[in-house]
């Protein structure tokens, strides 16, 4: 990515909440990680749609592009967190959810987490948070693509205004790509009008210092955390996993007790 093609986007990022990044994933890619979803569809309510990275190779991508990690350690720091990688299907007929904003059952937008001096206002600063839906097929204006309502991540209130559907913007965008949004901005789904289904997956990602929707440094598969390259101690938490020893016997790198304390490491 071009210095000018990086500053339009965090600018975008910036200023309407989201931004889309073209041709992460190449058409082959795509066939394959439809394919992988489409089998795994019929189990996705005991969990296959749960965890991809470790379940097919192709899922792997979804972290491994330098151009989108830039853009998200942008916004949320050199060492941000893989939060949880999910597969979704809209099928015909499915779709039209209600917006929502993300947070509100680990993060900042949990209306119990709010005290009373925040005054109804949640943390509109500084994002805390950066959601990535990767489009495994076309997202169009009639086939279940994401909604957002540009904006809307600086909105302090855990409200959503009626006014706000009347403003909201199908994002449109080629197989391949990724939309980036801010966990503030309001987003759902439209309606899947078309007679095939909209596939795609959905990786969060998340500040190192909260909290998260899985242990991920505990769930990944040694071979997929190995083949995550040097990166994948800090895409998978390994670094902020908290101590369950004394800090003198914890090694902060890899999230495990140091190899002279190994016999006191967790299965």
């Amino acid at each position: 990515m071009t210095k000018e093609a990086f500053d339009q986007h965090t600018l975008r990022l910036k200023l309407e909440g989201y931004t889309i990044l073209p041709g992460l994933l190449t058409p082959e890619e795509c066939a394959t990680g439809r394919a992988e979803l489409e089998a795994r569809y019929p189990d996705r309510d005991r969990g296959a749609f749960e965890f991809l990275f470790n379940k097919a190779r192709i899922f792997e991508r979804v972290y491994q592009v330098d151009d989108l990690r830039r853009v998200i350690r942008h916004f949320i720091g050199q060492d941000a967190i893989l939060s949880a990688v999910y597969g979704s299907v809209i099928q015909p007929g499915e779709g039209g959810r209600g917006l929502h904003a993300d947070g509100a059952i680990t993060g900042h937008n949990r209306a119990e987490s709010m005290a009373p001096v925040d005054e109804g206002r949640r943390i509109t600063s500084h994002p805390m948070g950066i959601n990535v839906v990767f489009c495994f097929s076309d997202f169009t204006a009639t086939n279940g693509a994401t909604e957002i309502v540009p904006g809307s991540h600086r909105h302090e209130g855990l409200d959503i205004p009626q006014e706000a559907y009347q403003l909201a913007r199908t994002a449109v965008a080629e197989e391949g790509s990724a939309i980036i949004f801010d966990i503030n901005t309001w987003h759902g789904t439209t309606k899947n009008q078309t007679d095939t289904p909209r596939y795609a997956t959905l990786s969060p990602w998340r500040r190192r210092w909260t909290k998260i929707e899985y242990d991920m440094a505990q769930m990944v598969k040694p071979e997929v955390l190995e083949r995550a390259g040097e990166d994948g101690p800090l895409i998978f938490g390994l670094p902020a996993q908290v101590p369950y020893t004394e800090r003198w016997q914890w090694d902060r790198d890899t999230g495990a007790p140091k190899p002279e304390w190994a016999h006191l490491k967790r299965p």
